[in-house]
């Protein structure tokens, strides 16, 4: 087709058939961009990943009683610190597998980790909701504690392993598994417990692991700041 100057137009046919010409070479580039080389930040995402998957095998296999898989999760050199034991990740699962066998019920409901890395270490923060069915005097009862779980973990020979755990106390309620039966409460005992860990302080008092008032908590901001201090320094290996 020509113009009035003689110069040849595309026709309309010509137009369409560059179009998608050029639409189909689009995504091969796009697809080429995608077979690059990982970057340094697309390396830190897999690492992020694989530590907030290390953390929910782990709490899921604690929760379902799958004791070779949680001690698959820990370094056995970790130091666990919670309102109930101080001591080595052998310890606090043997312990965790006691209270499982002597009936002790534990849920944990786990939001988004956020973790933190530093070459072949990191830290992550769960937000937590855990449920604890014990009984207090004879009734049983459900007390949710809301806490933040403070991790440690590092990478030995491309493997990540949990290397600590703490936990940051925020608050807590109880409830009885029945409605119909409910515990007498020392109401001038519960008010001499700390508000972050009342209830779980209350419970513990009935057992051979008695109430610590020493654990990080919001009713205590001090307590809150030396820990994430803390965490923040093993990260830098200090």
């Amino acid at each position: 087709m020509k113009s009035e100057g003689g110069s040849v137009q595309p026709n309309r046919r010509q137009m369409v058939a560059s179009a998608l010409i050029l639409a189909a070479a689009a995504p091969a580039k796009a697809d080429a961009r995608h077979e690059r080389e990982p970057s340094g930040n697309d390396n830190n995402l897999t690492a992020k990943l694989q530590v907030s998957d290390l953390i929910n095998r782990e709490r899921n296999a604690r929760d379902a009683g799958d004791w070779g898989e949680m001690t698959a999760c820990w370094r056995a050199d970790a130091i666990v610190d919670v309102s109930w034991l101080k001591g080595s990740a052998p310890e606090f699962i043997a312990r965790t597998r006691r209270n499982a066998a002597s009936g002790r019920v534990t849920l944990h409901s786990l939001s988004p980790s956020v973790v933190t890395l530093q070459s072949d270490r990191a830290i992550a923060e769960t937000p937590c909701r855990l449920a604890s069915f014990v009984p207090i005097d004879g009734v049983e009862v459900c007390i949710t504690g809301y806490v933040r779980l403070l991790w440690r973990a590092d990478r030995k020979e491309g493997d990540w392993g949990l290397a600590g755990l703490r936990m940051i106390y925020i608050r807590d309620t109880m409830v009885p598994s029945d409605p119909n039966d409910q515990p007498q409460i020392n109401s001038t005992e519960l008010s001499g417990y700390r508000a972050s860990y009342r209830w779980l302080s209350y419970a513990l008092a009935r057992t051979a692991n008695k109430p610590r008032d020493d654990l990080p908590g919001i009713d205590r901001p001090e307590t809150v700041a030396a820990i994430r201090e803390a965490q923040s320094e093993w990260l830098a290996g200090i």
